[in-house]
């Protein structure tokens, strides 16, 4: 399901449809993503396991949960991105997480800005949260950029965050305050 374009890219809902140009896209990624992400085994880029984790995102998203979106430059049908809100909390907090990550082809053209940019308006207008928080290792100045584009701020320092490509690490944490609708 198509959710919007923006200036050179569509974005797209991850349904199983897409499993196999999704696998694609995470093992083309392997060695790059690897800097950014939990230690991942063989079966992680299984066909199957990657089927599993997109049927239980749509789950979620169907309960208004989560929206993993994945985008292609406009007319094409590689994914070259992936934009994940997670964790939607509503009632006092009215919250979510943020993560995202794109082809190192692709990286240094704007297009993770672009998506992002439209994907957050999204997010508001159709899931009416406040804040949406997302976290970058220290050294990740293209992640921290973005987010400070975006109109992010640095609200913290979290030591021993979470376990990336096997150790401990820590995180600068930020967050967009969205305008009441």
């Amino acid at each position: 399901m198509k959710l919007f374009s923006t200036q050179r890219t569509d974005a797209w809902l991850l349904t199983e449809d897409l499993a196999e140009s999704f696998q694609r896209y995470i093992v083309d990624n392997r060695d790059y993503f690897s800097h950014f992400e939990p230690l991942r085994d063989e079966a992680y880029f299984s066909i199957e396991n990657i089927i599993a984790r997109i049927k239980a995102s749509c789950n979620e998203f169907e309960e208004k949960k989560n929206l993993s979106i994945v985008f292609t430059m406009q007319g094409e049908k590689k994914i070259i991105g992936n934009v994940n809100f997670t964790n939607f909390v509503y009632g006092v907090f009215q919250a979510c997480y943020l993560g995202f990550s794109i082809d190192l082809a692709y990286q240094g053209k704007g297009l993770m800005q672009e998506v992002l940019s439209e994907a957050i308006h999204h997010i508001h207008k159709h899931y009416g949260l406040h804040r949406i928080m997302a976290n970058h290792l220290p050294d990740n100045l293209r992640s921290a950029n973005t987010l400070k584009r975006l109109g992010f701020i640095k609200e913290g320092y979290a030591s021993s965050y979470l376990k990336i490509n096997g150790k401990w690490q820590d995180h600068v944490l930020n967050s967009l305050v969205l305008p009441e609708n």
